[in-house]
C-alpha cells in the first residue's frame, strides 16, 4: 500500500497524512498518570458526572421522567487527567449495565471504588433493559437492546439475553 492511491476505494477519496493521534493519560492506582509511555507530574485529575443513555428515552424530559420513576441507568463518575478526556474515560454500556461478565474489552477510565448511595446490595444487581430498573439477574431479563429511531415501537429491534446471545426483531416471523 503504497502513496500512489492504488489502494483507495474510489477516485474521491485522497491519502492524507495524519499527525499523531491524542493519546488520554490513563491512571494507575499507587502508581499516578501515564501518557505515551511518560509519567504525568502535577496532574490536577477532572470529574465528570455521566449519564448514560439506554436507548429509550434520549429528549431531556424523557431523561426527567425517569428520574421522577426511578427508571433509566445510574448517573456515574468518570475521571481524567485531561478536562477534553472525559469521553475516553466513561464507561461501556456492560459496565454501567453491571454485565461485565459479558464484555471482553479491558478495563475502561471510570472510578473503581463504590459511590456512597450505592449500598452493599446494589453491587449484586444488574441493569435489566426490559424493565429500565436494577434488579437480581434472571431468565427474562434483557442485558443490552438497541431501539430505533422512530419512539413509536414497544419493542426494541434487537437484544441481549443474560447468556449473552443477541435476538433480532423479525418483522415477517408470522407471514413467510
Amino acid at each position: 500500500m503504497g502513496h500512489d492511491g492504488s489502494w483507495l476505494p474510489n477516485p474521491f477519496f485522497q491519502p492524507v497524512d495524519h499527525p499523531v493521534r491524542h493519546q488520554p493519560a490513563e491512571y494507575f492506582e499507587g502508581v499516578g498518570w501515564f501518557q505515551n509511555g511518560h509519567r504525568r507530574h502535577r496532574v490536577k485529575p477532572h470529574k465528570h458526572f455521566i449519564w448514560p443513555k439506554d436507548g429509550q428515552r434520549g429528549s431531556t424530559l424523557g431523561r426527567w421522567k425517569d428520574i421522577l420513576q426511578g427508571k433509566g441507568p445510574d448517573i456515574h463518575i468518570a475521571l481524567s487527567a485531561d478536562k477534553m478526556d472525559y469521553m475516553w474515560n466513561r464507561q461501556r454500556r456492560t459496565r454501567w449495565g453491571r454485565h461485565t461478565n459479558l464484555d471482553d474489552g479491558g478495563p475502561d477510565g471510570s472510578l473503581r471504588y463504590e459511590l456512597p448511595w450505592i449500598g452493599r446490595s446494589g453491587t449484586d444487581t444488574c441493569y435489566d433493559f426490559r424493565t429500565r430498573k436494577y434488579g437480581k439477574p434472571n431468565r427474562n431479563m434483557w442485558t443490552d437492546a438497541l431501539w430505533p429511531e422512530e419512539r413509536n415501537w414497544a419493542y426494541p429491534y434487537a437484544m441481549k439475553n443474560v447468556k449473552g446471545e443477541w435476538a433480532q426483531y423479525s418483522p415477517n416471523f408470522f407471514n413467510p
